[in-house]
């Protein structure tokens, strides 16, 4: 099965980039505008996609696409009806332990989101750095409690999740199946599917902050060469994070702070 799957984070006002989601310029780097999201969705909506959830069983149609939103940021409410108006799904990942705090959704929102139609996931429960460094109590314990409060919030079981970090591996997998999740998002750019046990595995393309609207549309109906622009780069660097990840990590942090808008490495 091939499915196109867009990843995105918050939606800030010019210059309020630590209003919504984590802070920090690492973060920021993810975060677009109101405007040019608004021009992403207007974009999108005039095309022939079907913006659709994946738990839909009509999902791996040749039109159909999925738009998610990782951490769990405050604006994930204003996307959420901005999705509405337009007739497309949202999948909201949340980073449970956030929930409540300052920056984040409540308890409440994600009562709403669900109300509203879109799909609630897990982001994990702390997003720690490197899940798939995690020992195996650790690991099992990211998906299960995130899962858990979702679930006790929503009242009905939590199946999505998406990987924090972009570090997944096929162990990360096989604990979110433990834990009851049946569909799981990565950071790699691919619309290759795969199953781990009991788990559909789904890659992402990646919406930065400055992308015009036209990738968006390239990434979604798979236009020109922008996917397999977007894979060559996610390939170039997975040697470095896996055997300089303290080096990498420390690098793009740093990097990134000092230059938010860049696309950085």
């Amino acid at each position: 099965m091939r499915i196109p799957a867009l990843m995105y984070h918050d939606v800030v006002a010019p210059r309020q980039a630590d209003a919504s989601g984590f802070p920090g310029g690492a973060a920021a780097r993810y975060k677009l505008d109101v405007t040019e999201f608004d021009a992403h969705l207007a974009m999108l909506a005039g095309s022939d996609r079907q913006f659709t959830a994946v738990t839909d069983g009509a999902t791996g149609k040749p039109r159909d696409c999925l738009l998610t939103f990782d951490d769990g940021g405050a604006s994930a409410v204003a996307i959420a009806a901005a999705l509405t108006r337009r007739g497309m799904v949202g999948h909201f990942l949340i980073t449970t332990a956030q929930i409540g705090q300052p920056g984040f959704v409540s308890a409440a929102d994600v009562l709403a989101l669900h109300a509203e139609g879109h799909v609630v996931g897990s982001h994990s429960h702390t997003h720690p750095a490197e899940i798939s460094q995690l020992d195996d109590a650790a690991l099992a314990a990211e998906w299960s409690r995130s899962v858990d409060r979702l679930a006790a919030l929503l009242g009905t079981p939590v199946t999505v999740a998406s990987v924090p970090g972009g570090f997944y591996s096929p162990r990360v997998a096989r604990a979110a199946a433990a834990a009851g999740i049946r569909y799981l998002f990565t950071s790699e750019p691919t619309v290759r599917t795969h199953r781990v046990g009991d788990c559909l595995v789904l890659g992402r393309y990646t919406l930065w902050r400055g992308m015009p609207p036209q990738r968006a549309i390239a990434l979604a109906c798979g236009m020109g060469a922008t996917r397999q622009r977007q894979w060559l780069a996610w390939n170039l660097k997975k040697p470095l994070k896996q055997w300089a990840r303290p080096v990498y990590r420390w690098v793009r942090v740093r990097w990134l702070d000092t230059n938010p808008s860049r696309d950085g490495i």
